[in-house]
């Protein structure tokens, strides 16, 4: 189920000369992390499923707070269908408008995988390489900001299990992911393309509400 919710993109072309090393992102990327309270952005995201060679988009926004260790992500999605996707309190709750139907799980002791959508915002470098095998794929310009290229292979059984690879286009001048791509186990993957995006913005807590109706279906997963 997680590996729905979470669920990137063939390899892009990388130059030939990397600016940085692993080492040097990484430290650049904890610095901020250090400070990093919460982010919102722009989402697009694309869904590939290579068997079939299906490719489905959707658009909408994404918003992520952190108080100490607790986090908490919605996705908006606007078109071209609702959907918000909330992870709160150890649990994800799917919600339909248009069927008027939420899917709730309870995550347990996997509410720390949800971070996996946004890793690379907030983690330390020492957690990144406690929990990932890491590596630097190169460079890449992406909407004209030059990016390092990083991908963390999960080093966990359960982790391997739903992703093979989660790749990061790591932005020079923010040091934080302007594009994410995490590929599961069985080779489909999602691409997650962030703009507009703002660091530690006061995010009010009406955000996180998803405004359900007093007449929407419950079901529990």
């Amino acid at each position: 189920m997680l590996v729905g919710i979470l669920s990137l993109a063939a390899p892009l072309k990388a130059a030939q000369q990397n600016t940085y090393t692993i080492d040097q992102v990484l430290t650049k990327m904890g610095e901020i992390g250090k400070t990093f309270r919460s982010m919102q952005a722009d989402v697009e995201r694309t869904k590939v499923t290579v068997i079939v060679n299906d490719r489905y988009m959707d658009y909408g926004t994404v918003h992520f707070a952190r108080r100490g260790t607790e986090s908490r992500i919605k996705f908006d999605i606007t078109r071209p269908e609702q959907q918000r996707v909330l992870f709160d309190k150890g649990k994800a709750l799917l919600y339909f408008p248009k069927l008027k139907q939420v899917q709730e799980y309870t995550m347990g002791k996997n509410q720390d995988k949800a971070e996996f959508l946004l890793v690379g915002f907030g983690q330390s470098s020492e957690s990144i390489r406690e929990f990932y095998n890491v590596s630097l794929a190169g460079e890449e310009v992406i909407n004209g900001q030059k990016t390092s290229i990083v991908d963390l292979k999960p080093k966990s059984v359960q982790a391997k299990a739903m992703f093979a690879n989660i790749r990061l286009w790591i932005d020079h001048q923010r040091w934080i992911p302007v594009q994410s791509q995490t590929t599961e186990a069985g080779g489909d993957y999602m691409i997650y393309k962030f703009t507009n995006l703002k660091m530690n913005v006061r995010i009010p807590e009406s955000v996180f509400d998803l405004k359900l109706p007093k007449d929407v279906q419950v079901i529990k997963m």
